[in-house]
């Protein structure tokens, strides 16, 4: 029996949030991981989870949704058996189901053991994910996360903005921002060279991530290198390996959470663009925003022009105008006390607001109440 089980859709081992979130519970508590490798990630690297890591073995495909592979549902049939068998051999007496597909045998599992469910909601599937047209599929999916927020002992978000899409909650909601932890950052070896190195780190899209317009934006500069690291799906790998052609693109492979901020950390710019035609990308904070202010690294983006033009961290630019991606790109190799002031304005905001630890004293909390009392 342990005090706590974390729930995940993936194979956890690259996941930042719940790295984090597992990384101040076992301070407490005796927990226990649970996630399904489904595109088979090395023993080696799943063998060394900073807590214990029980994975579900069975190969799907990574990305494709019930929408365009409706053979989907048997997949997640088996992973759901899969969890609520290993959530019955564990006898948590509290459960952090992460996002709606792994909440279902959880919530199962707390009416019938009588134990605490925590739904932290990282991505709202039905805004994120679903496209409207599909009417029927979408209010079903935002039914399933209203139906499982209000019946949650307690409701995790990623911001207000993202709350707020809620209209059915639990007595206890609480935000839990997308913060770092502090590393120490040496940004001794940054731009020694003169050549301005930008970093991207997260899913590798064709779309909707940015990636096809600042590669557009560099093709001709001088002086600057575009360093990209980050999972993909087989669809998106054309589209990588054009991009890698370029002679100022470099591709890092996938990074555990902890090498990507390494990562971030000796870049000049973290740049974190999005496309605004998904909802969801206009009320989320992204990672990304956090782990800039963490680094000290100004940060160019199209997205919470309030939040970012508030701390002044970054440049805020239209998602598909290469010519201001171009100019704000240029303005930043050209001026390193534009960079500094940026990277500054951001790091003290970390250290003031906007850190894991911050976070994690309100993770306390919510166990405090659950487990202890």
């Amino acid at each position: 029996m342990v005090d706590v089980v974390v729930t995940r859709c993936n194979p956890v081992v690259y996941d930042i949030r719940v790295f984090k979130i597992s990384g101040s519970l076992k301070k407490r508590y005796s927990l226990l991981a649970l996630g399904w490798n489904r595109e088979r990630v090395p023993r080696e690297i799943t063998n060394n989870y900073i807590v214990e890591l029980k994975l579900c073995g069975l190969n799907a495909p990574y990305g494709k949704s019930l929408i365009h592979s409706p053979k989907m549902v048997a997949y997640y049939g088996y992973f759901w058996i899969w969890l609520f068998i290993q959530l019955v051999k564990a006898r948590p007496k509290v459960i952090h189901a992460c996002d709606l597909d792994t909440v279902i045998p959880c919530y199962f599992y707390k009416l019938i053991f009588r134990k605490k469910l925590i739904f932290d909601v990282f991505d709202r599937y039905a805004i994120a994910f679903v496209p409207r047209r599909y009417r029927i599929f979408y209010s079903t999916v935002n039914f399933l996360e209203e139906f499982f927020s209000k019946n949650s002992d307690v409701l995790i978000t990623i911001s207000e903005k993202v709350l707020s899409t809620f209209r059915r909650r639990p007595k206890h909601c609480v935000i839990i921002l997308n913060c770092p932890e502090d590393y120490a950052i040496d940004k001794k070896n940054s731009n020694e060279d003169g050549v301005l190195k930008i970093v991207y780190t997260g899913g590798i899209r064709k779309q909707t991530r940015g990636l096809e317009n600042i590669t557009t934006a560099i093709k001709d500069l001088p002086n600057v290198e575009l360093v990209i690291a980050g999972w993909y799906i087989k669809t998106d790998k054309q589209f990588l390996d054009q991009i890698r052609q370029m002679p100022n693109v470099k591709y890092k492979g996938i990074l555990k959470p902890h090498d990507a901020l390494i990562l971030e950390a000796s870049s000049d710019v973290i740049v974190a663009l999005y496309d605004p035609n998904i909802q969801w990308h206009n009320i989320t904070l992204p990672n990304k925003f956090f782990e800039a202010m963490m680094c000290g690294v100004p940060l160019i983006t199209n997205v919470s022009p309030e939040f970012v033009n508030s701390i002044g961290f970054g440049i805020i630019v239209q998602y598909d105008d290469i010519k201001q991606i171009k100019d704000a790109i240029v303005k930043l190799r050209d001026s390193r006390n534009l960079r500094r002031n940026l990277g500054l304005s951001g790091r003290n905001a970390f250290l003031e607001k906007y850190n894991w630890m911050k976070m994690e004293e309100e993770i306390f909390k919510i166990y405090s109440s659950l487990i202890e009392r």
